[in-house]
């Protein structure tokens, strides 16, 4: 699977149509751009060949990479770079720097503009992917967690495809927000609030085991009054437990007994 190729919050998704920052027109932009923050290094998203690494007009200093992957070709391409550590027909390994972030070509600040096609890039991207589609990403994991704990039908793969951007609307429409399918600074500490809220809700519900109740417990489970696994809404349960607990012992006591004077009458 790919790899996040840098650092750096997600300042431009994969879109049909977004107003360029620069001539103002709109666009579809084929690409996902990760900003200026973390670190400036540049990865490999998985290991292939380097196609090109030098200038491509508005792309600016920029870096093509060819993949072979369960018997697909992808090419993955990385731009605006401010310096390129490469050199074409290079092999490269997942992981491996390939560059730094910058902001050569048609670019307003430092930052990563990152395309995916399949099979090959070509002018005019018509073989452009949404590459979120194709990474494994930890911090994207975390966030699935997140809304899985919140009841949110969701497959936690790490992996932020149409699913989790769905799910990510239907949150932001939930609590008022913009609904853009984007986790920035705004959604994430609504999500995080959210969160914490129900974390607290849930430790109120479930009351915590004193030490002398869990004791309890666990006699009342090696005499199997209980499973365990019963809802302990108060503490009166525990109360009934310890009245039964002493003839529950008595009764084991007397089995015992029982047992062994059979054995000596035999």
């Amino acid at each position: 699977m790919f790899i996040r190729p840098c650092e750096g919050r997600i300042t431009s998704r994969f879109s049909s149509l977004r107003k360029h920052p620069i001539t103002g027109e709109w666009k579809a932009h084929k690409g996902v751009d990760f900003g200026s923050d973390g670190s400036s290094i540049i990865k490999a998203s998985e290991k292939g060949t380097v196609k090109r690494a030098g200038v491509i007009g508005g792309y600016g200093n920029t870096v093509i990479l060819i993949h072979q992957l369960n018997g697909k070709k992808y090419e993955t391409l990385y731009a605006h770079l401010k310096s390129i550590s490469v050199k074409a027909g290079q092999t490269v390994e997942q992981g491996q720097q390939i560059g730094i972030k910058g902001t050569t070509g048609n670019s307003t600040g430092v930052h990563l503009h990152f395309e995916m096609h399949i099979p090959t890039y070509e002018p005019g991207q018509p073989n452009a992917v949404n590459p979120l589609h194709y990474i494994v990403d930890s911090e994207v994991g975390e966030i699935q967690k997140m809304f899985v704990f919140l009841g949110y039908s969701l497959q936690v793969d790490g992996i932020e495809g149409p699913k989790t951007e769905a799910t990510i609307k239907e949150f932001q429409e939930s609590k008022g927000l913009v609904a853009d399918g984007i986790i920035g600074d705004i959604t994430l500490a609504a999500l995080n609030n959210t969160v914490a809220l129900k974390k607290e809700e849930l430790s109120m519900a479930e009351p915590k085991l004193t030490a002398g109740q869990e004791a309890i417990r666990q006699e009342a489970m090696r005499l199997k009054i209980t499973d365990g696994n019963d809802p302990f809404k108060n503490v009166t349960q525990y109360y009934a437990w310890a009245v039964a607990l002493p003839i529950a012992q008595k009764v084991e006591q007397l089995e015992k007994r029982m047992e062994e004077l059979e054995k000596k009458l035999k």
